[in-house]
């Protein structure tokens, strides 16, 4: 399911993308136009359809889509129509679809809660308690896997960029310059333990957001 990148993302590239003064020019000298490589990098990235200016929610088909997915054996499941709406510690109000999840007989397993606008998904409990969807009684991690962002990613001038998985959501990196870290995997974006980058899959390209690193890399082969 690609779906559009949340506004933070974009600011932060945005925030590295202000046009830089050129050096003063020698007297009779042609005037060469300077390019700022992280302003190019996002207008590619634009340019691919890979960045939009605001975050959209998710509907109720797609959603419906990111719960099935993994199920087999006639597992089924059904949107309720319970609505849902959780205020997080630092005051932000997040939204969900619940859905019902049964197995081949009809009989019920358990409820799932779907993040409108991240498409995370976390097992329902009931009165507003989520629980990590790993605690599902369905729950595959081999179902859950991110084979799309393994690989090596190179960028239009040649900077290499390294993806391995690291757990069921961790994400390990390595630059070209020996900037290596771990990164935890949100749907098709992903952050780096200090925050300092952030990335997005859009196959076969990955988008880094964060310092000198920012560029759009395309998985190599």
């Amino acid at each position: 399911m690609k779906r559009p990148i949340a506004t933070a993302l974009c600011l932060m590239l945005c925030a590295g993308c202000a046009p830089q003064a050129d050096p003063p020019a020698a007297a009779g000298a042609p005037q060469a136009e300077t390019v700022n490589p992280q302003a190019q990098a996002l207008a590619q990235a634009e340019q691919a359809g890979l960045l939009h200016a605001e975050k959209e929610q998710m509907s109720a088909e797609e959603a419906l889509e990111q719960v099935a997915a993994p199920f087999e054996d006639g597992h089924t499941a059904r949107l309720t129509d319970e609505t849902l709406s959780i205020q997080r510690e630092d005051g932000a109000s997040r939204t969900y679809f619940v859905f019902e999840v049964a197995d081949a007989a009809g009989e019920p397993v358990g409820k799932l809660a779907i993040d409108r606008e991240s498409g995370e998904k976390y097992y329902y409990l009931g009165d507003g308690v989520l629980e990590d969807y790993s605690s599902f009684p369905l729950y595959d991690p081999a179902a859950e896997a991110h084979p799309g962002w393994v690989g090596t990613y190179s960028s239009a001038v040649g900077v290499t960029l390294e993806l391995e998985m690291a757990g069921e959501d961790g994400l390990a990196f390595r630059f070209f310059d020996g900037t290596t870290g771990m990164a935890t995997i949100d749907g098709e974006t992903a952050h780096s333990a200090d925050g300092a980058l952030h990335f997005l899959l859009v196959e076969p390209i990955v988008t880094v957001a964060g310092g000198g690193l920012t560029g759009n890399y395309t998985a190599a082969g």
